[in-house]
């Protein structure tokens, strides 16, 4: 069943495209009543609203995990193992790594706060919200740039995707969870609209 196979490179990037749908999803959510509305209470009192930010949320968050702790279990291997290869001098490996560090802290932020805190989020740090949108973004885009250069013949690590699509597609993978998130967040705030008349 060669059709069914697929990398732990190509997995852990689909696992970050899916968190970036979500991360779409709920930003749509938030920006509708936050931003448009003016009215970041909607996300409690609008119950369209309040269950779909809530549940994006949760898969963004819970996505972001998983590829949080193959990040770090890949970058421990390759500092002591050199499994996957530490590739300090190449663009692409220092475009995706460096910078998650600052995202894993934005994103464990606002879930801590989310989970703890959630007034002073709704209060005080309505910023956080598109601070995490935008840090899924930079995620999605740089693990996506650095999982198709590794695997062109050049610098062959990975075999060619099997179910992502092929590089010569690339730029519509990348837009891919955009659009599909987008989509879905039109669907959403249209029945959130109809709840407020």
């Amino acid at each position: 069943m060669a059709g069914l196979t697929y990398t732990t490179a190509e997995f852990n990037t689909i696992v970050t495209m899916l968190g970036c749908l979500c991360a779409t999803v709920q930003a749509a959510t938030g920006a509708y009543a936050g931003y448009k509305k003016k009215k970041i209470s909607l996300l409690k009192t609008n119950d369209v609203l309040f269950r779909s930010h809530r549940a994006f949320g949760g898969f963004a968050t819970t996505l972001y995990f998983l590829g949080l702790f193959a990040g770090i279990t890949g970058f421990i291997g390759a500092i002591f193992f050199g499994e996957p290869p530490f590739e300090i001098l190449d663009f692409s490996f220092n475009f995706h790594v460096w910078p998650s560090f600052a995202i894993a802290v934005i994103v464990i932020w606002k879930t801590y706060l989310s989970y703890f805190r959630k007034p002073l989020i709704y209060k005080q740090c309505k910023w956080l919200g598109v601070a995490t949108f935008i840090a899924w973004s930079y995620n999605w885009i740089s693990s996506a740039f650095s999982y198709y250069l590794r695997t062109l013949p050049s610098n062959l690590q990975h075999p060619p995707p099997t179910y992502l699509l092929p590089i010569e597609l690339l730029w519509l993978q990348i837009i891919l969870p955009f659009i599909i998130g987008a989509v879905i967040g039109v669907f959403i705030l249209r029945a959130a609209d109809k709840k407020e008349r």
